[in-house]
């Protein structure tokens, strides 16, 4: 069997963008080839090595939610109590890059429209990626538009794809709900996967190249105890 493999998933380093409110993102060294060149003069192999630090937000460059990240109850998932079949299930991705560079709210028939369009169906069990064309259109130098104006799910466009059977929801944009969010603090998508217990993947990358297809997806996450969530190697992977 043959695999093509197309990565979604974007590159992590100090000072890329992060949502308002988390932690910044911090990729620096804590030792260098220099310094362990001088602390390793007895090596009788010549070994040397450099290490990075990495500190960020669990919810920093591509990622997905865990429940416990937009539900209080005592009973919410954290990243590590959720199985594999979460992160690597079917999955199509829609076109909704008309609403680019707006905060518009995608609305049901929205989701319909692009279905009929592509002839694609809601996987059951599976994931629906949402292609805005935010990535694209706005993944810059300078970060404002990218993190401050992109289209998003609608409560009513999230229960739409609930009812389907998708459990999770992924988006090339920093949150799946619209930037109007942010103003009312009306995060309507992410209250509807709370209470239809679907996962949510944000920041994702290049789906342009999947759009319009049919894959599995991968998002497999850190094993972080308790997490909130957790940065993801997101793939499409297209099997012969």
């Amino acid at each position: 069997m043959n695999f093509r493999l197309v990565d979604l998933t974007q590159e992590i380093y100090n000072g890329m963008p992060v949502y308002p409110g988390h932690q910044r993102t911090g990729v620096f060294p804590s030792k260098t080839h220099e310094e362990t060149t001088r602390a390793n003069t007895s090596s009788p192999s010549g070994h040397t090595s450099t290490t990075n630090t990495i500190i960020m937000s669990d919810h920093g460059p591509t990622h997905v939610d865990a429940f416990l990240h937009i539900d209080k109850s005592p009973d919410a998932e954290s990243i590590d109590e959720l199985g594999f079949e979460w992160f690597f299930n079917e999955a199509i991705c829609l076109d909704l890059s008309k609403f680019c560079n707006t905060d518009t709210w995608i609305e049901p028939k929205d989701l319909e429209e692009a279905c009929e369009k592509s002839g694609l169906e809601v996987p059951k069990k599976g994931t629906v990626l949402i292609w805005s064309g935010h990535y694209e259109a706005n993944y810059k130098d300078d970060f404002y538009d990218y993190m401050y104006t992109y289209p998003g799910l609608s409560e009513s466009a999230t229960i739409w794809l609930a009812d389907r059977g998708c459990i999770n929801i992924g988006i090339d944009s920093p949150s799946i709900d619209s930037s109007a969010a942010m103003k009312d603090k009306g995060y309507w998508a992410h209250k509807a996967c709370r209470e239809r217990k679907v996962l949510n993947v944000e920041n994702l990358a290049n789906l342009k190249e999947v759009v319009g297809t049919k894959f599995i997806f991968s998002c497999l996450p850190l094993k972080i105890r308790r997490g909130t969530g957790s940065p993801v190697r997101a793939v499409a992977i297209y099997t012969d």
